[in-house]
């Protein structure tokens, strides 16, 4: 049976009820951030902390999904990632990506993509549909991870433009999500 992480969620965010949240560790969820149904945050092995403005799309996979070995570890007792991970401000992280990564402000991890464990995806970034980052891998700011896993930087001034992208989307959810309840109330009350 699993347990559910102690959780701080902002009272302007928004956990889908089929949601899934597991783990011992903390849970941390900045304000105005939706998670969409059947993601699932994991804090099993290290806390996971999600910024202000972020949308985590359906059937995500958010947090280190296994213990490390022994062979990974090189003999050190402390559990590698159990420092967390961290998602910035403005990242959406669309459905069925797997994340076991840092990832920086503004970024964009599209269907598909993987993270992988102790990664660190930068300010700005986009790694496109089912694209991966390396275990530990460091991803510079304004990288585009494309096709192949091809990579290129691209410094055209993407922070408003990236940021307003995750609030017009933000605003789209609360906008769904006051019609959804207004529907909802107007069933019961119809009888």
């Amino acid at each position: 049976m699993s347990t559910k992480p102690p959780t701080t969620l902002d009272p302007t965010s928004s956990i889908h009820a089929l949601a899934i949240t597991t783990g011992t560790h903390p849970l941390i969820i900045g304000p105005e951030t939706y998670i969409h149904l059947r993601a699932h945050l994991s804090t099993v092995h290290g806390p996971l902390i999600i910024g202000q403005g972020c949308v985590v799309g359906e059937y995500t996979n958010i947090g280190l999904q296994s213990a490390v070995s022994d062979e990974e570890s090189n003999g050190e007792e402390r559990i590698k990632g159990e420092e967390g991970i961290v998602i910035g401000d403005h990242v959406v992280v669309e459905a069925k990506a797997v994340v076991e990564g840092s990832i920086g402000d503004g970024s964009v991890v599209e269907c598909g993509a993987r993270v992988g464990r102790g990664a660190v995806v930068g300010k700005y970034c986009k790694i496109s549909p089912l694209c991966t980052v390396a275990p530990n891998e460091i991803i510079p700011d304004y990288t585009i991870i494309y096709g192949f896993n091809d990579r290129r930087i691209d410094r055209s001034g993407p922070e408003k433009l990236r940021a307003k992208t995750a609030e017009a989307q933000v605003e789209a959810l609360k906008k769904a999500e006051t019609a959804a309840r207004a529907a909802q109330t107007a069933r019961k009350g119809g009888g």
